[in-house]
């Protein structure tokens, strides 16, 4: 069984959904009041919380197929984050002479200090939680170039030649965030029937808690 496998949840989360990005910071504080602050990671990790609010049993099964197949915290799968899931028109880089491969991302610029937060899995789901390639729009110099292969479990763009360096990159399109369940449990709760006598489905709540996990690695190829 693969560690990572591109597909989504395909029930819809309800309102109450909270998520976002995390850092870890060390502090160390001296007797002044003054401390001293080390970034421990480069990139922020995100963590998501969905509700799930009086849902019928067909929307928790793949709910539950999901947990099941990916073995609560082990198996890693895709999550798009409902408030900010697409780039348009963003800087890559400014290009570097010969340079071919570009990560993916999103510049956070504020008084001309800018943060890159890179983007890995380039899928958007199907109706039916399936995944399918995004494939990015990316423009040199603003004209729009098809000549590179795209990494979508990696949000990597490779160039077919070198750049003569300085271009400006940029790109358009959709990404989603590897994540893993956050617990080895699934607790939800059978609250009502959807009929009076009991006869009808239940309607099911509970929540889900999600962490996003770095992009699978690649496998190094065996020369022959």
């Amino acid at each position: 069984m693969s560690e990572y496998l591109p597909a989504f949840i395909p029930t819809c989360e309800a309102y109450g959904w909270t998520g976002g990005p995390e850092f870890r910071t060390r502090l160390v504080m001296y007797k002044n009041g003054r401390e001293r602050r080390n970034a421990d990671w480069q990139q922020p990790q995100f963590s998501f919380e969905l509700p799930f609010q009086n849902i019928t049993q067909a929307q928790y099964a793949p709910i539950f197929s999901m947990f099941l197949n990916r073995r609560g915290r082990w198996g890693v799968f895709l999550y798009r984050n409902r408030l900010n899931y697409s780039a348009d028109n963003d800087l890559v880089a400014v290009a570097e002479a010969g340079q071919t491969e570009f990560q993916l991302g999103k510049w956070s610029i504020i008084e001309g200090v800018g943060f890159y937060h890179q983007v890995y899995a380039l899928f958007v789901p199907d109706t039916d939680g399936s995944a399918i390639e995004a494939d990015p729009t990316v423009t040199v110099d603003g004209a729009v170039t098809t000549a590179f292969t795209v990494d979508h479990e990696r949000g990597l763009v490779v160039f077919d030649s070198p750049l003569a360096g300085g271009e400006v990159v940029r790109w358009s399109g959709q990404f989603a965030h590897w994540v893993r369940f956050d617990a080895d449990t699934l607790p939800f709760s059978i609250d009502n029937a959807t009929r009076d006598d009991g006869a009808g489905p239940y309607v099911v709540n509970g929540s889900v808690y999600l962490r996003e996990m770095p992009a699978p690695e690649e496998v190094a190829s065996s020369g022959s």
